[in-house]
């Protein structure tokens, strides 16, 4: 069968013009792996993955055999005090048991350390009281200027120090510590911030539920919204929402009161210290309700991911690491000062652009102006007094004989005395009209006050059309009923009279003959994966626009209402990101800037352009400033730094991302801020943010971006259902094969085949493995194109799912064959022949399947394994969250999700294999610091920097490899065997060579900061480095004691 499928593959290659191309050898690779734990690779990773887990699972399973009695009186003094049943409080330096269930309180009015915590073990409760708390010192005296005195002490004393040899046995102890939403409370405990990790991990009972019942984000809408169908029975019962309110009622059966919580929001630390026994009470339920959901969720848990790894993967996870400088508050101090400058100068331009657009009040200018015509133009005038009496001036005797006589105060005394004349109450601006004086504010005793429109900015409703601004061409308008759109003639007939300047109109946008149609796209391919999941449940994702009545006067992306304007113009609103049904309330917010570099969306001066070209600059640090400067940032004492660094560094802290390790129901972790960030872009303030996480002296940080991830799981899970072997459907081919430079890759291909760019097709190609339809592959090229008529975009998008998906075919059942012939049907076919018998397709027919496409195999396989009765991960057998398994649905509308779910989750599979595999490799010789999207990166010391980037290298073999043999295959390309590259920098980038230049960065990091270029090393050059001394790298830990 597989030299079958070998023997076929020239054929199938030329059928997609793609051919074979001579084999070029490259160069073994000559260094040694470690030896593996096992006969082979599925026994290694089981054997390192279990090494690394069980201890902290025994633990686990250890405090769930007793949970003490809860203490009917707290104490309130300062540190943590221990409650043992029998026994007296005492006070104690931290909890003495190595396994906790733990949960921390913050007084939000105060700051954002520490106030309160509750503890509780197998043996014990335990309190733990702030400082702040006991003699009302809420905030540090820097404002957000945190030490790690604020901070919990959960495995040390005052007077312990990581970097002591007679501590470094207590600290590498496994200990455990349980949360729901743990990250928020590990950000809060003293010892997370040393810069050496211990042997403390971090179970997160939120990441485990949303593993097992996590819901769509369609299902949340929902749950939230209570408005469930009886469709939705049959999961609403084996899911919920994240929180612990929800989720301690789905496993237990029970309500959770959180009241008390509102004393922590709103509330002072007199407040709290007022309400002790009940705060603290609250504290204390919410542990006993997470222990409870712990001892009902975790067995389920291991249950339904029975691999170690997956658990050995999210505990390291747990671990992210973000090391900073003083050079962190210099970046927020110069990304707040570019921001101020340059909307000084974009608040300039916007003036200037309101004083041009008053000149249009002379002789009624405005009536011709197809922008402001509809702006309210009246005045207000100054009311003169009409009968002024004559007041006699009384001469007094210049009492300083000396001071010389003005003349021009008595030739101009007559003018001056005109102000009698007005009344005590004042108009602002008499003479200008309304829309302008709404910009102004008035005069006042402040000594701040300036003259003029200054109240305007991007976010005013006037300002698009002070900027004449235009959509596809077209002048944009706004409708309080409709949001913002633009304007469409249909009418040449400029004799009638009317308001709006038709004629002006016409000579700018003259009448079209072509058909309407909308469009909605998504940004970046960096979202495009969140994107698609979103939208799979929406009934508008798979409805058909309706027809506009247009008459063939336009075409391009605006969104059809039936609204006429003055009998002349047709209005279209904008396309809103979220859909059809919403209406744009800012052209000029965040969503639309990207329009602005494609010129759909444009202003037709240079001053108009100028003004959008810094809303581009202000974007990124506008919509992130709050979340960046609100990093909780921790500093460390001189005693809490190795020695190397006591003297060297200036002052060095660090930042603990708090991240869900599994936080999405594809178990992807999420971020809000380090897993979202961009990299650092010429025309974005602040976007150097990621380089700003720098490695002490003596530091490094190492790391690789995961070639084509996603796409290579997806083909090897074709290629091994199919021809089993690698490369061996079309698009396996592409994946390990293509070439960019040639346009041999998956993207050139489709690219060529559809005549689209590259770019536009990487999105659309991603789309489409994510489970994205015919339909939304055509609203993205209505985005990308917005010339594109509708016929032209279906067209595309069929020639495209055709060569890619292929034809979808049916096949009678056994039973059926004698009265039809065996062949292969099409849906239409398959459902009128299943009409004529008064059968459903599914009676009548086997399961679908796709045929003819390059990626047909795989969505074959993708597709079986969605629909299986329980389906699991293709590596390490996860299993589908109980909200959408097919088990617990009566129908097949979740089907494009769970496809989705497939190639995502066996993503996060590999991430987790990476994970264990680095921590079996490094030891203790390095930290995991972050991963986000593709990239992994840790921070290890100097000296050990080039064996770490070849720590990476053999991670890359054996994970891939581990993924292979999994599948039944038994060989890995070189091509995919190793990174492309991995970066060993001192700063947390993307590339080693970006120099980050941005506005707020002007001079790159390596003239402004002096951070020079790190490395980026092949297998090659990684090999070489080393030079032979990573054989010691690879000792067991039983070789290091020795």
């Amino acid at each position: 069968m597989r030299c079958h499928y070998i023997r076929e593959m020239p054929k199938n290659l030329t059928k997609f013009e793609l051919g074979l191309i001579p084999n070029t050898l490259v160069p073994d690779v000559d260094f040694k792996i470690p030896p593996l734990q096992g006969k082979n690779l599925l026994e290694h990773f089981q054997n390192i993955a279990e090494e690394q887990v069980q201890p902290y699972r025994k633990l686990v399973f250890e405090l769930l055999e007793n949970m003490p009695p809860v203490p009917t009186n707290w104490i309130l003094q300062e540190g943590w005090t221990r409650y043992k049943s029998d026994c007296e409080p005492e006070q104690v330096s931290y909890p003495l048991e190595e396994s906790i269930v733990f949960d921390v309180e913050v007084c939000m009015m105060c700051g954002k350390a520490p106030t309160l915590a509750t503890a509780v073990s197998n043996k014990a409760w335990y309190a733990w009281v702030s400082k702040s708390l006991i003699d009302g010192s809420s905030k540090p005296v820097v404002p957000q200027h945190y030490t790690s005195d604020y901070m919990i002490p959960l495995e040390s004393t005052k007077n312990d120090k990581r970097n002591k040899k007679t501590s470094k046995e207590n600290f590498n102890k496994p200990k455990i510590v349980i949360g729901h939403n743990v990250s928020y409370d590990r950000a809060r405990i003293k010892e997370q911030y040393w810069l050496k990790q211990t042997g403390t991990r971090f179970l997160d009972t939120m990441s485990l539920h949303i593993a097992v019942s996590g819901v769509t984000s369609y299902q949340r809408i929902l749950l939230k919204s209570n408005k469930l169908e009886e469709e939705d029975e049959s999961w609403r019962h084996v899911s919920s929402l994240n929180s612990l309110t929800e989720v301690y009622k789905l496993y237990c059966n029970e309500k959770l009161s959180k009241t008390t919580r509102d004393i922590f929001v709103e509330g002072t630390l007199s407040d709290i210290k007022a309400d002790f026994q009940k705060v603290m009470n609250y504290c204390c339920n919410d542990v006993v309700a997470t222990y409870n959901v712990l001892k009902n969720l975790f067995p389920m848990f291991l249950e339904r991911f029975p691999h170690p790894a997956t658990l050995a993967g999210m505990l390291e996870l747990s671990t992210a690491y973000l090391p900073v400088n003083n050079n962190w508050n210099r970046y927020i101090d110069d990304c707040q000062q570019s921001y101020d400058d340059l909307d000084i100068e974009r608040k300039i331009k916007l003036i200037r652009r309101a004083d041009q657009a008053c000149n249009l009040l002379h002789n009624e200018k405005y009536m011709k102006d197809i922008w402001l015509w509809d702006q309210d133009w009246e005045v207000k005038y100054l009311k003169v007094k009409k009968n002024v009496l004559e007041v006699s001036e009384e001469i007094t005797e210049i009492e300083n004989a000396e001071e010389e006589h003005d003349p021009l105060e008595d030739k101009f005394k007559y003018l001056w005395n005109t102000k009698d004349n007005l009344g005590k109450v004042k108009p602002l601006l008499p003479g200008y009209p309304n829309w302008y004086r709404k910009l102004c504010t008035k005069p006042d005793s402040n000594s701040e006050w300036i003259p003029g429109p200054q109240l305007i900015s991007t976010a005013m409703q006037i300002t698009p059309k002070l900027l004449h601004l235009t959509w596809e061409g077209y002048p944009l308008h706004f409708l309080k009923s409709k949001g913002w759109g633009f304007l469409v003639p249909y009418s040449d007939d400029t004799d009638i009279e009317r308001k709006l300047p038709l004629a002006e109109l016409l000579q700018k946008c003259p009448l079209s003959t072509d058909k309407p149609k909308e469009g909605r796209g998504f940004d970046n391919i960096g979202v495009i994966s969140q994107k698609v999941q979103e939208n799979l449940m929406r009934k508008e994702y798979y409805s058909r626009a309706k027809k506009d009545k247009t008459n063939n006067t336009y075409k391009g992306t605006g969104i059809w209402c039936n609204t006429e304007i003055e009998d002349c113009c047709w209005f279209f609103k904008l396309p809103h990101k979220n859909g059809t049904a919403y209406n744009v309330g800012n052209p000029l917010s965040r969503d639309f800037l990207n329009k602005f570099s494609e010129n759909v969306l444009a202003g037709d001066t240079e001053s108009a352009e100028h003004v959008l070209a810094i809303a581009r600059m202000l974007s990124y640090w506008r919509n992130n400033r709050e979340r960046i400067m609100e990093q909780l940032v921790v500093w460390l004492n001189k005693r809490d730094l190795p020695k190397r660094l006591q003297d060297d560094e200036p002052i060095f802290g660090a930042i603990i991302p708090m991240v869900v390790v599994s936080g999405t129901l594809t178990r992807r972790a999420v971020e809000p801020t380090w897993m979202t960030a961009s990299n650092a872009h010429l025309e974005r303030v602040g976007s150097e943010l990621r380089s700003m996480v720098q490695a002490p002296k003596g530091y490094n940080i190492v790391g690789a971006d995961v070639d084509s991830q996603e796409l290579w799981i997806a083909s090897l899970i074709g290629d091994a259902s199919h021809a089993k072997i690698q490369g061996g459907t079309p698009f396996g081919w592409m994946t390990l094969s293509g070439n960019k430079a040639d346009g041999t890759d998956m993207h050139s291909v489709t690219a060529k085949a559809v005549g689209i760019s590259r770019d536009h097709a990487k999105v659309i190609n991603y789309a489409r493995i994510y489970g994205a339809g015919q339909n939304f592959a055509e609203r993205l090229l209505k985005q990308f194109n917005p010339t594109i008529s509708d016929s032209e975009a279906k067209r595309k998008s069929l020639k495209m799912f055709n060569m890619t998906k292929g034809k979808r075919i049916y096949f009678l059942k056994k039973e059926f064959v004698f009265d039809f012939p065996d062949q292969a049907y099409s849906k239409w076919q398959a459902f009128e022949i299943a009409k004529s018998f008064g059968k459903t397709v599914d009676e009548m027919f086997e399961k679908p399947s796709w045929i003819g496409g390059t990626e047909s195999a795989m969505f074959n396989r993708l597709e079986e394994i969605a629909g299986e009765y329980s389906p699991v991960t293709p590596f390490l057998n996860g299993r589908l969250s109980r909200s959408i398994e097919p088990k617990s649905l009566k129908d097949d509308r979740y089907l494009p999700t769970r496809v989705n779910w497939v190639v995502q989750s066996g993503a996060v599979d590999f991430l987790h294999l990476m994970l264990v595999c680095m921590r079996w490799i490094l030891k203790d010789r390095g930290r995991f610091c972050l991963s986000f999207h593709d990239e992994i990166r840790y921070l290890v010391p100097e000296e050990h920097k080039y064996r770490a980037a070849l720590a990476m290298h053999v991670t890359n073999l054996l994970t891939r490899s581990f993924c292979v043999q999994k599948l039944g295959l038994h060989d890995l390309p070189q091509s995919v065997a190793f990174f492309s590259s991995v970066e060993v920098d001192t700063v947390l980038r993307k590339d080693a060579k970006q120099d980050c230049i941005t506005p707020s960065n002007p001079h790159g990091l390596e003239k402004g900061y002096g951070i020079p270029h790190g490395e980026s090393l092949d297998i090659y050059q990684a090999v070489e480095k080393v030079a032979g001394q990573y054989s010691y790298w690879y000792k067991t830990d039983e070789d290091i004691k020795k």
